[in-house]
């Protein structure tokens, strides 16, 4: 008896947990299907305020809602949240289309990162078949590995620029697998930043630029950024930036 009661509240506690895990789950949830409803209904500022707070809350990088969040950011006419929710997207599925949009709205504003051109292209390629390129490439590597090693094993000879070239490749491969984890892009919030030329407030201005520029981060050091702009490394203040 004693046995039976001690599993039902076993069983109890843990539907308890689960409700508890999944009751603001659901919340949220229905939370979304009523900001669509208000968006199919034209309240688009009652229903930008769900998806926001839905955003900030859980960080899910929908495709839906991040292409819901730039429309209403535009037509509010704020084209700097816009290319951020823009630019989240692009990292989950770049497209001509979508690159093409990110530049044409940068343009109008004049704003700098969103160019269009043949780097556009690698990065839509890189990001749908960059996680197999390491691989093929690695592979591709291995293989010339053992093929020198049998010929060593077998007393042929290796010319010594084919030594360096293998060296070389191996050393670009170790870069390629630690770019993605070492670089990111910040978009400026802040109407009037600072680029200076090292970590702090007392430093040369470089620039002062306005909000919406799209830069790209390459480190920090305390409460800044290292970043690229203009071809040189300058800093920037972590709370002038968005960071995709």
């Amino acid at each position: 008896m004693q046995a039976s009661r001690n599993k039902k509240m076993i069983i109890m506690a843990l539907i308890g947990a689960l409700l508890l895990h999944f009751t603001p789950i659901l919340a949220q949830e229905n939370n979304l299907k009523v900001a669509d409803s208000l968006f199919t209904i034209g309240r688009y500022s009652d229903a930008k305020n769900i998806y926001e707070n839905y955003f900030q809350n859980h960080k899910k990088y929908n495709p839906n809602l991040l292409l819901k969040l730039a429309f209403l950011s535009e037509r509010a006419n704020d084209y700097t949240q816009s290319l951020y929710y823009l630019s989240n997207l692009a990292q989950l599925e770049p497209t001509v289309p979508l690159l093409k949009k990110m530049n044409s709205l940068a343009e109008t504003h004049g704003l700098r990162g969103y160019e269009f051109n043949d780097y556009s292209y690698f990065v839509i390629f890189y990001r749908r078949y960059g996680e197999f390129l390491p691989i093929l490439l690695l592979t591709l590597g291995v293989y010339v590995f053992v093929v020198m090693l049998i010929k060593i094993r077998n007393g042929e000879y290796i010319y010594k620029r084919h030594k360096w070239a293998m060296v070389i490749y191996l050393v670009a491969l170790l870069g390629l697998l630690n770019a993605p984890a070492n670089y990111s892009t910040g978009i400026i919030s802040n109407g009037t930043t600072y680029l200076r030329s090292y970590p702090s407030s007392a430093a040369p201005v470089v620039e002062r630029v306005s909000k919406g520029h799209k830069l790209t981060i390459i480190g920090a050091r305390d409460n800044w950024n290292v970043v690229f702009w203009g071809g040189e490394l300058v800093y920037v203040r972590k709370n002038d930036l968005m960071v995709i």
